[in-house]
Parts: C-alpha cells; sequence; structure tokens
C-alpha cells in the first residue's frame, strides 16, 4: 500500500472511532486527537492510544493490557492483528466496553 492510500484508509478509521463517541457522555470516555495519535481517555485516568505507523503501514494501539500492531488485509477489508488475527474494532470495543462497564460498538463504515 502506498503512503496515500495508507493515509486515506487511516483517516476512514479515525472517522469512525469519533463518530462512535458522539453519543458518549464525554465525562465517561473521549477520544481526541493529536497529529497522528488518537487518544481514547478514562474517567478512571486510563488512556489508550492509537497511532499510525507509515513507515510500516500499520495502526498501533496500546491499551491498559497490552500493545498491538494491525495491517489492512484486503481480502477482509480490515485492520488485523498481526499476532492474534483479530480485529482492530473487535479489540478496541471489547477494551472500552471492560472499562466502562457497559456495551461499546462502533458504526459500521
Amino acid at each position: 500500500m502506498d503512503r496515500k492510500e495508507f493515509i486515506n484508509k487511516t483517516e476512514e478509521i479515525y472517522q469512525r472511532i469519533f463518530d462512535a463517541f458522539e453519543e458518549i457522555d464525554p465525562d465517561i470516555v473521549e477520544a481526541e486527537i493529536q497529529l497522528d495519535n488518537i487518544t481514547i481517555s478514562f474517567e478512571n485516568g486510563t488512556r489508550f492510544v492509537l497511532n499510525r505507523q507509515a513507515a510500516t503501514s500499520q495502526i498501533w494501539l496500546a491499551t491498559k493490557k497490552t500493545g498491538y500492531h494491525f495491517d489492512f488485509d484486503p481480502k477482509k477489508n480490515a485492520w488485523i492483528c498481526d499476532k492474534s488475527g483479530d480485529e482492530l474494532f473487535e479489540i478496541l470495543s471489547q477494551s472500552i466496553s471492560e472499562l466502562i462497564s457497559q456495551p461499546f460498538h462502533f458504526p459500521e463504515s
């Protein structure tokens, strides 16, 4: 994937993340962007950081439990963890749901 395609695909991901937080009370959890990073902050002080790594064409996610690296799979049209094979939004939804003690889902793209 060339750099322009990578930036376009990750911009779609970033927008999908922001869309998901529109209906959530920002005192519980909120997402902010700074440069190429999205920080998801929780009321208990926990933070997740999502960033794009253009050199490797990956999205990296650091959660409270672990770090993940995602590669784009064109057959699945999804970002897939290079170790577990899980999809980015599955991991992110589950991790956020655990911290806010309620179901959290991302809108379909």
